[in-house]
């Protein structure tokens, strides 16, 4: 069942980015709702001890996902914005189950080098002022998530745990682009660029959390 899924979640994918590509709605929609179950089929079929918290991020990934899909109203990205924070927030506990404890000079030294790395996103996103605090909140939430899965890294030190924070990363790319584009401005193919580092997140996370 796990190739299975591989198979279907990789065929989805994708299909998804060349209907990004070249600009067909109704398939980037379709696609879009199937990609986070195809996901959660993969974690579910090839874990060897299936953990809570990461299956609510995906769900509440996949209603990031679906929310999203109306993004130009406000009312939906809010709603979005707020699932995918929830999603974050249950990565976070997953990743500090696995690693096993704090490695508290690491996490001094890798805040110190990630909070202006913060500043500067929220700088270059300018979201406008009724954005404002639910983006703060958002920022401060994936970089937990980010130094999180950095804490795995330093525990475990093997392929797997590097997965999960190249995907920790992707994701940060994934929605400092979103952000960008939803607040800036959005070239021709940025949908393109949003879900290729999103898809990369998700499924270096899921792949890393299901050999572990």
């Amino acid at each position: 069942m796990l190739r299975l899924f591989m198979t279907l979640f990789a065929g989805m994918s994708a299909a998804h980015l060349v209907s990004l590509f070249f600009q067909n709605q109704p398939i980037q929609a379709l696609t879009k709702i199937l990609l986070l179950p195809l996901l959660l089929g993969v974690y579910v079929s090839g874990a060897g001890h299936i953990f809570a918290p990461l299956l609510f991020a995906l769900i509440f990934g996949w209603g990031g996902d679906l929310l999203l899909i109306k993004i130009k109203e406000l009312r939906f990205f809010r709603l979005g914005l707020a699932s995918f924070l929830i999603g974050h927030l249950c990565y976070i506990p997953s990743f500090m189950f696995f690693a096993g404890g704090l490695n508290v000079i690491a996490l001094i030294v890798s805040l110190a080098a990630a909070l202006p790395l913060g500043f500067l996103i929220h700088s270059i996103i300018k979201p406008e002022k009724a954005m404002e605090l639910p983006v703060i909140a958002y920022e401060i939430i994936i970089i937990l998530m980010g130094l999180s899965a950095f804490q795995l890294l330093l525990s475990r030190r093997d392929c797997l745990s590097l997965l999960v924070f190249a995907g920790s990363l992707c994701f940060l790319i994934s929605d400092s682009l979103l952000a960008y584009f939803t607040f800036r401005s959005k070239p021709k193919y940025g949908d393109f660029w949003v879900m290729l580092s999103y898809i990369a997140a998700q499924w270096g996370i899921v792949w890393g959390m299901t050999g572990i």
